[in-house]
């Protein structure tokens, strides 16, 4: 049986859109407290993700995929900084007035935010050191 190949630019707009919906997804339905139900999606477009990229016998990511992936993660990390630097503080302060309470959820956004930054500290001190 033949399988049709997928043009590169469409297998990869593919592995993008399945890992950004099922990391969505994945996120929401924590929030709406439905966590097994996004679990079950996230592995369900991680494995369509991993599938689409085995079966192409294609290059699918050359040197300037490499460099948009760096700068995508870059923009993303310093978003999160500046949005942090504001939103929690913001929230910590209305929370002292009694203005607002922190949904579970909340909490633990906070920690991954907490260990996104302790992670990017220690890569970028053992990256330091190493030069």
């Amino acid at each position: 049986m033949s399988v049709t190949e997928l043009a590169p630019r469409t297998t990869r707009r593919l592995v993008t859109g399945f890992g950004v919906g099922g990391g969505v997804a994945l996120g929401v339905l924590v929030a709406l407290e439905r966590p097994l139900v996004g679990v079950a999606l996230y592995a369900l477009a991680m494995l369509a993700s991993v599938g689409l990229q085995h079966r192409s016998d294609a290059v699918l990511y050359d040197e300037r995929d490499r460099t948009h992936a760096r700068s995508a993660a870059s923009l993303t990390l310093r978003l999160f900084g500046y949005a942090s630097a504001v939103v929690f503080p913001a929230l910590t302060l209305a929370w002292a007035f009694g203005r607002f309470d922190w949904p579970l959820w909340s909490v633990a956004l906070a920690f991954a935010v907490a260990a996104l930054y302790l992670t990017y500290g220690g890569f970028r001190l053992a990256l330091a050191t190493r030069a």
